[in-house]
């Protein structure tokens, strides 16, 4: 059943990345992402070495990329860049193996928006018998309005809840780590928090976490499947968040200020 149920999902997803294609080809819509390529079977033995997240180029690049911590009207495809310690480089095209495209470096979270998602090659190699895939992927985004590209994985947002009383806005985002060859398509993992807070329609980030301690373990994150629950309680002006994984469940509590982990 899970391998049908897989299939039927891997053929929508097909189809409906056609059909995004399609309309790309006949205009540019700003706010839409586009997924170009999704399945590349011409699997290649090896693997990817991100060009985002390479340590000479990182040590070499001094100019640093201001994060957007604001936004006026927040877009359905809003996405979040946690980067790693150090940074993340973004480019100024999807051609990120040359060092002439180097932008500047991300150091701290931002939000994004991603217009395209490029699945260029799947690379596939043996560990202890067993077959691990990495992705050249390339992901079209905007950062304050200025457009940007990157290998390295952007989170997406799988939860959202507005605390009236502290006039604040609570995010749950992670990073869809894929199925096999399938790069970006379920497996959430590496999730985070983020919180804004709330200003005359738009969003200013308040507070954003390390990854959570936690190991989710499921194909989706559905919110119909109340794989995540909350819950606001008025004598301490506070918001209890479990996040219910295959093996582990993730508990916390925010108070307005500071996040505390439960378990």
């Amino acid at each position: 059943m899970m391998y049908f149920r897989k299939a039927a999902l891997r053929v929508a997803q097909f189809i409906l990345s056609s059909i995004l294609i399609l309309v790309m080809c006949v205009g540019d819509v700003l706010a839409q992402e586009f997924v170009v390529a999704p399945f590349n079977f011409n699997i290649q033995n090896g693997s990817y070495a991100s060009a985002s997240t390479n340590a000479e180029a990182l040590a070499h690049t001094k100019q640093e990329i201001a994060p957007q911590t604001f936004m006026s009207k927040p877009e359905p495809n809003l996405s979040m860049l946690f980067p790693q310690p150090g940074g993340i480089l973004l480019f100024k095209s999807k051609d990120m193996k040359d060092p002439a495209n180097v932008v500047g470096k991300l150091i701290s979270p931002s939000l994004v928006v991603i217009d395209t998602i490029f699945h260029n090659q799947v690379y596939r190699q043996k560990v202890n018998g067993v077959d691990q895939y990495s992705f050249d992927m390339c992901y079209s985004l905007r950062i304050d309005g200025k457009r940007y590209y990157t290998d390295f994985r952007p989170h997406t947002i799988d939860y959202r809840y507005p605390l009236v009383y502290h006039k604040q806005l609570f995010m749950i985002a992670s990073q869809e780590m894929g199925y096999e060859m399938y790069a970006d398509k379920g497996y959430p993992e590496h999730f985070r928090v983020a919180v804004f807070e709330m200003q005359n329609g738009g969003i200013q980030m308040h507070f954003a976490s390390e990854e959570l301690p936690f190991h989710y373990g499921l194909e989706f994150l559905d919110e119909s499947d109340n794989v995540i629950q909350s819950e606001y309680r008025a004598e301490n002006q506070s918001f209890y968040v479990e996040i219910k994984g295959l093996n582990e469940t993730y508990k916390g509590v925010w108070n307005g200020k500071e996040l505390k982990h439960l378990n």
